[in-house]
């Protein structure tokens, strides 16, 4: 009766301590993604609200892949808050990898007419020189797959009015670009 009672202790801590050895394995230090804005494509004006879909590039730099549960982000242009948005697309992205995430951003449609009144008016009154628009893209990236924590990421840049369609996050609109 005595060694059942052993056999069933020693089953029991050896559980436990493979439990314990599995889970120090997925506290792996993970490092930050870098994030960068790669386009935006307006989907929906509505009166008082703007729908734009934001495609973001998330390169990993960690060497096993990491599995994207979710993305928040905040879009500042100009110093001033624009858009937040969210997206649920759940993906892996692989070790040492990239790939696209897209968000939906919700704007202000008077905060877009605003901005863009702002800017014409930067235009106007220097117009051998067009104005740039500096934008911030500020998020975390929430990660599954044993690992459930969320990762910060920010982003940031300007927009040129002066420069090709093809470098720009903003391609889908003539003349912007990124530098």
């Amino acid at each position: 009766m005595r060694s059942h009672k052993n056999i069933y202790k020693n089953l029991l801590l050896f559980g436990i301590l493979v439990v314990l050895a599995g889970c120090a394995g997925l506290g792996k230090p993970v490092e930050e993604p870098q994030v960068t804005l790669v386009d935006m494509q307006i989907l929906e004006v509505k009166p008082l609200e703007a729908i734009v879909q934001v495609s973001l590039r998330v390169m990993n730099p960690n060497d096993f892949p990491l599995d994207l549960k979710g993305v928040s982000c905040k879009l500042n242009i100009n110093g001033k808050h624009f858009a937040t948005g969210v997206g649920d697309k759940q993906q892996e992205i692989p070790a040492f990898g990239t790939d696209i995430v897209p968000v939906t951003v919700y704007a202000s449609t008077l905060k877009i007419f605003s901005s863009a009144l702002a800017l014409l008016q930067g235009v106007e009154q220097n117009q051998d020189e067009l104005q740039s628009v500096r934008y911030e893209l500020v998020g975390k990236i929430r990660l599954g797959g044993g690992i459930s924590r969320s990762v910060p990421f920010e982003s940031s840049g300007e927009l040129s009015l002066g420069g090709q369609a093809s470098e720009t996050p903003f391609r889908r609109y003539r003349n912007l670009q990124v530098e």
